[in-house]
């Protein structure tokens, strides 16, 4: 039986579907972009791809409307940090989806894409910060508003450290273009005050 889908295809509606779950609206194709480490026009040709075969649907003139038309159960485990070329020249090759890893393989998979699409929303967090600059005192709480969300999703507290941690040298190196003299303890002093109780707690914990 013809499969449905090849494997490439199947990582993008992972994606799509973890993205979703998590945050509540589906996934820009920038986002896309930056999870897969592809370009722009190969991120949309996928996702016209997936249109014309009905494995997702999208409505004309409106951002963020990409629906999967396939159950959760029939999706693959999202990859983590391993979607790569190889899995774009087996997608090529008309592959079929990933046969179901064990427990704990999937867990460790969900793990490692959790933490990768965390790194990106931050990432994104910063730049949108950068473009439409708020006070430190209304970003920094936005910003451990998203961290908490990975948490929420049940990224290991292991793994949401790392996160905090990502967060923080960000903000030390856009403090630095600024400042270029400033150290990193004193950045993280002046990111840690616009902190409150547990929250700050949380963040000296992971440094």
């Amino acid at each position: 039986m013809k499969p449905q889908y090849t494997s490439r295809q199947g990582q993008f509606m992972a994606f799509i579907h973890q993205y979703t779950t998590l945050h509540g609206r589906p996934p820009a194709e920038a986002e896309l972009v930056k999870f897969f480490q592809v370009s722009p026009p190969s991120v949309h040709q996928m996702i016209l791809t997936l249109e014309r075969r009905d494995l997702i649907t999208r409505t004309p003139g409106q951002a963020r409307s990409i629906r999967l038309t396939l159950p959760p159960e029939k999706l693959p485990p999202l990859p983590g940090a391993s979607a790569s070329a190889s899995a774009s020249a087996s997608a090529s090759a008309g592959i079929q989806p990933p046969v179901r890893q064990s427990e704990g393989q999937q867990s460790t998979d969900t793990e490692a894409a959790l933490l990768r699409l965390g790194k990106v929303q931050i990432e994104d967090l910063f730049a949108h910060n950068d473009r439409n600059p708020l006070d430190d005192s209304e970003f920094i709480p936005l910003l451990d508003t998203l961290i908490e969300s990975f948490a929420s999703a049940g990224l290991s507290a292991l793994a949401v450290k790392n996160l905090r941690r990502h967060a923080c040298g960000i903000y030390h190196r856009y403090c630095q273009e600024a400042a270029p003299e400033s150290t990193f303890e004193a950045n993280l002093e002046l990111m840690f005050r616009c902190l409150r109780g547990s929250n700050r707690t949380l963040w000296l914990r992971s440094m």
